[in-house]
């Protein structure tokens, strides 16, 4: 299993400030509680403990990999050329040029170390713990496994590529701390939203659903009851998506979602019984009291 039980110690501050790193194409996440009924989506990763959000890379890490291949690229575009010349010129005219030996033994150097520096996963998740109230952030290219509290976490959405803005949108998540042996700072690209506007909806209901205390926004019921149906953690575990952890039992054995549709309130609600179901994780019983009358109120109860 993940560890999100508990946070990385010596910890540091950013290098430089996050909109000095991420350039002017970067706009920060903020948390907006006006549609916050209104947007759902069950293909979202998230349980009722856990969020995941896939990550598919790091600003600077991401680059590697590719850098990578593209030298290869270039080193194999000439083996085919010398290939070329020696069957038309005899195959002594391949060692006539020994700049190109050398071009090809600076592609390799640059490749093998581009390839070093990625050390690419695949389907690596970043992950919301409800319970502890932790994010856990994988190790990444040359960044050790990193684990904090998610007021420590800002979110931005902008642009990336050489086209100077106009590239792929990105979804970022910003650690605002960092563990002491991370070199430098790191940006984790996360795939969440497709517009602006939707990351500031899904940003507030994660905001909601990490506060243990709250009942899960309405917006990821769906997610968390489409994860029941099927017995599945949102976790990714290792490098393979497919093979997924088993459910949490206290989710599993707690967590069954009916919308209140007693408008007339003819029917009294057993409150007490379902406290647990509102928010299970919670060790405040007068937050609980709050947020039951508070589900009640949104027309959704939890039992």
């Amino acid at each position: 299993m993940i560890n999100t039980e508990h946070v990385t110690q010596d910890l540091r501050s950013p290098k430089k400030p996050t909109a000095k790193a991420l350039g002017k194409y970067f706009r920060k996440v903020e948390i907006d509680y006006d549609d916050i009924m209104g947007f759902h989506d069950r293909t979202l990763s998230i349980d009722g403990r856990y969020a995941s959000l896939m990550m598919t890379g790091s600003l600077r890490d991401s680059d590697h990999w590719a850098n990578g291949a593209m030298g290869m690229t270039f080193f194999v575009f000439i083996v085919i050329g010398q290939i070329i010349s020696g069957l038309s010129h005899g195959i002594w005219q391949m060692f006539d040029s020994p700049i190109e030996y050398f071009i090809q033994l600076l592609l390799l150097i640059y490749s093998a170390v581009q390839f070093k520096k990625s050390k690419k996963k695949q389907a690596l998740a970043v992950v919301c713990d409800r319970k502890t109230g932790n994010v856990y952030f994988p190790a990444f290219a040359s960044h050790p496994e990193l684990v904090i509290p998610f007021e420590q976490v800002d979110m931005y959405r902008g642009s990336i590529g050489y086209s100077r803005g106009s590239g792929m949108a990105v979804n970022t998540l910003v650690p605002k701390i960092y563990h002491a042996s991370a070199k430098r700072d790191s940006q984790y690209a996360v795939l969440c939203a497709d517009n602006y506007d939707q990351a500031c909806k899904f940003w507030t209901l994660l905001t909601e659903f990490m506060d243990k205390n709250k009942p899960i926004p309405y917006g990821l019921l769906q997610s968390v009851q489409f994860r029941i149906d099927r017995d599945v953690a949102s976790i990714w575990p290792g490098t393979d998506v497919r093979n997924a952890y088993p459910l949490d039992p206290e989710i599993k054995n707690n967590y069954q979602y009916v919308y209140h549709t007693n408008y007339e309130e003819t029917v009294e609600y057993p409150f007490d019984e379902i406290q647990h179901v509102i928010a299970p994780f919670s060790d405040d019983p007068e937050l609980l009291k709050k947020n039951i009358e508070r589900a009640y109120d949104l027309n959704l109860l939890l039992f």
